[in-house]
């Protein structure tokens, strides 16, 4: 592993007291506290200050401080999901070290990412939860406010929105050329996974609106359901229905190109793809399927 130099730390914590004008904050400690903050207890207030030469060092800033066991343990999560960004951390019960850009975590943040991405090309679970409204009703409340709440569920679902806006503005680089090269991969690889979030939400934003809409006319809210996500197979599992596009090599896929959601629909209005693939497709259910993780699990 390496990591870019940084400064030797003393072993006890001495929280940065500055004098006269305040100097600039290293550029990364916006996203910092918004990390650890996000994984902070709700109430419990964060202490971010700069560790020269240009690290940080990040405290639980209470009046009266935590138990040693609690602190541990807040410290150590706080350090995964700031690593998880790329930085090397060190934590132990009084504080949390943020450190120079690691080739380690940057390696471990590449193969998150196109994790995230091999997930998020099925979108099959997110057009049975939109379906299904997440549990809400159309009766209940305005089909905008259902749309809008589904919507805002499969988004924490998902996860990769809110950690990928926690990095908004932030511009990364470093003076090593082989973290420069990490990073740029890293940054090329956010961006594929929030186009590819974007349509999940679009997705469910359509397939909601359809189930509210066909509601109103029938007010039979089970037929809606099974009716819109019948008709979503059909761009949802539209590049299992193309022969000869040229797939990745090494996937995993079986094959199979891979298509993003517009691609998808579109390819579903083209009539010369192997149509008849769609009527061995089995029956669209409305509930997931047993055992298939959630997007909770997805994600990460």
């Amino acid at each position: 592993m390496s990591i870019e130099p940084r400064a030797k730390v003393a072993p006890e914590r001495v929280l940065p007291v500055w004098e006269g004008s305040v100097p600039v904050a290293p550029a990364h400690t916006g996203v910092v506290r918004r990390i650890c903050a996000r994984v902070a207890p709700d109430g419990m207030d964060i202490g971010v200050g700069e560790l020269p030469p240009g690290g940080l060092q990040v405290w639980i800033d209470t009046p009266a401080p935590p138990a040693q066991q609690e602190a541990w343990v807040l410290y150590h999560r706080m350090a995964r999901e700031v690593s998880l960004v790329g930085w090397h951390c060190e934590a132990d019960q009084d504080r949390l070290l943020v450190l120079g850009w690691s080739a380690a975590c940057l390696h471990n943040r590449v193969r998150l990412l196109q994790s995230g991405l091999r997930r998020l090309s099925d979108f099959e679970h997110t057009a049975q939860r939109a379906v299904q409204l997440e549990g809400q009703s159309p009766d209940d409340q305005p089909a905008a406010q259902v749309v809008a709440a589904t919507c805002a569920s499969i988004e924490r679902r998902l996860r990769w929105p809110e950690r990928l806006a926690e990095l908004e503005g932030f511009e990364r680089s470093s003076g090593l050329p082989h973290l420069q090269l990490l990073l740029a991969q890293v940054i090329g690889l956010e961006a594929k996974v929030a186009k590819a979030c974007e349509e999940h939400l679009v997705m469910a934003r359509v397939l909601a609106r359809s189930v509210c809409e066909q509601y109103a006319r029938h007010s039979d809210l089970r037929r809606a359901q099974r009716d819109v996500l019948a008709e979503s197979r059909r761009w949802v599992h539209a590049s299992s229905m193309i022969r000869g596009s040229a797939a990745r090599p090494n996937s995993t896929g079986g094959g199979r190109p891979h298509m993003g959601l517009a691609e998808r629909r579109i390819a579903a209005s083209v009539i010369n793809h192997g149509v008849p693939e769609l009527a061995r497709a089995t029956p669209a259910a409305v509930t997931p399927r047993a055992g298939h993780p959630g997007h909770e699990e997805d994600a990460r």
